[in-house]
């Protein structure tokens, strides 16, 4: 006997239940993976460095270094008034961030057309799950996909040169949390021109994009004024620094160097992806290759090693995103198939194949979709084509519950809520326990 999965829904308010308790349990066993007391590592004390130069040198001096500014700020202001340690304090703003983000995501679903609340809940719980690794971290990625996400809630909410203005210096906070939301602004000039777009409201159109960009534009300019002033350049986020005192020194190696030593050289050194690459590793090829210069902008990596480039932006651009939704949704169990296939751009094609052929189930919701979902789509492509090395999974924070939506509607038709909820869990598991 067949059962319709439609018939066994949940209500939503049994389903807003549901959400809570698996957004509940996914903080309990995150911190109980990775408690508050734990010592620091990967580039939280980074990030609790800046706060700390913040506490000591002040407003502007840490302005001028333009690294994560407001993130930093954040971290201040909470560790002083609940009387804890800058870690715990960014630990703990995560969890706050990670709750507030899950709220404003389900407001933001409601822009769209055809989608019911079951599907909202499944992308809030898609999104609970993808950034489950990033809870009790002192990192701001979930500090930026949330106020991310508030630009857009705003945005979507009402009508106004007010509310655009209010959308732009929500996204500004999230760019001074981490630059790479500046990469969400081509979408939202997309949207907002081509929204209802006739020939009675082309101009006004143009204003919104105008007001929009203007006021993210003056933030911009205000931000780093500072630091311009200081050190000639813009200050944008680089962690190949530290401080004596007040006097930022950076490091023998830059980031750009070790990123563009990783994408060149990787089938060389049989490189898997740019954690397996040290300072150490890079200085010495340095060392070893004076006439190598590795410091290159990117304009000149595109003139050395346009195929290289074009190759990596390839790679990222048609198998990153199908591959961290199938990740997300079918749990990227390639157990099976491995034993018969061990070539991971087999099975990167694989699942392109898979996810297109959802997408193309999905071609109507796409379609009357479109304007928003170029938002997230944008957002991506433009980071796949400017991120010269690979991508990182906690910049795909914000699109991937948008992108995958038309794979939500493919599920919910074939399963259950209460079985995609239970599955979702034992990942979520899964995931924490693997660290």
């Amino acid at each position: 006997m067949k059962i319709d999965p439609g018939a066994l829904k949940l209500s939503e308010k049994q389903l807003l239940y549901a959400s809570g308790v698996f957004i509940a349990l996914t903080i309990i066993l995150r911190y109980l993976h990775f408690p508050l007391s734990s010592a620091g590592g990967g580039d939280e004390p980074f990030y609790t460095q800046e706060a700390d130069y913040l506490g000591r040198f002040g407003f502007y001096k840490a302005l001028s270094q333009g690294t994560s500014f407001t993130y930093s700020l954040l971290l201040y202001l909470f560790s002083k008034l609940f009387s804890v340690s800058l870690l715990a304090s960014g630990r703990i703003l995560s969890v706050i961030f990670f709750l507030a983000g899950c709220r404003l995501l389900y407001r933001c679903l409601n822009v769209f057309t055809d989608l019911d609340f079951t599907i909202k809940y499944m992308a809030v719980i898609f999104y609970a799950t993808m950034s489950a690794s990033w809870l009790w971290r002192c990192l701001p990625d979930s500090a930026t996909t949330t106020l991310i996400l508030a630009a857009l809630s705003i945005l979507f909410s009402g009508k106004g040169y007010i509310r655009l203005m209010y959308t732009a210096i929500m996204l500004f906070l999230a760019f001074s949390c981490k630059p790479i939301a500046m990469f969400v602004l081509p979408g939202l000039c997309v949207y907002l021109f081509f929204k209802g777009l006739s020939k009675t409201t082309r101009i006004g159109n143009f204003l919104k994009v105008a007001v929009l960009t203007g006021v993210f534009s003056f933030c911009f300019v205000a931000y780093h004024a500072p630091g311009y002033q200081t050190y000639h350049k813009l200050m944008l986020e680089d962690k190949a620094h530290e401080y004596a005192g007040e006097k930022r020194i950076e490091s023998n190696t830059s980031w750009t160097e070790l990123n563009n030593y990783f994408l060149i050289y990787k089938d060389v050194y049989n490189k898997q992806n740019k954690w397996g690459v040290t300072f150490d590793e890079v200085n010495k090829f340095k060392a070893e290759h004076p006439d190598v210069v590795l410091q290159l902008s990117y304009t000149q990596f595109l003139k050395n090693h346009f195929g290289v480039f074009l190759k990596s932006t390839a790679e990222k651009f048609f198998f990153y995103l199908p591959y961290h939704i199938q990740g997300g949704l079918f749990f990227a169990k390639w157990t099976v198939i491995n034993k018969w296939v061990a070539n991971q751009t087999v099975i990167y094609s694989i699942t392109l194949l898979l996810i297109s052929a959802i997408m193309f189930w999905s071609r109507k919701f796409i379609a009357d979709n479109a304007l928003v979902l170029l938002i997230p789509f944008l957002f991506f492509a433009t980071l796949s084509f400017y991120c010269i090395p690979q991508l990182e999974d906690n910049w795909s924070f914000f699109c991937l519950p948008f992108l995958a939506l038309p794979v939500l509607k493919f599920l919910d038709r074939y399963m259950n809520i209460s079985v995609f909820i239970l599955l979702q869990f034992l990942y979520t598991v899964i995931l924490i326990k693997n660290g």
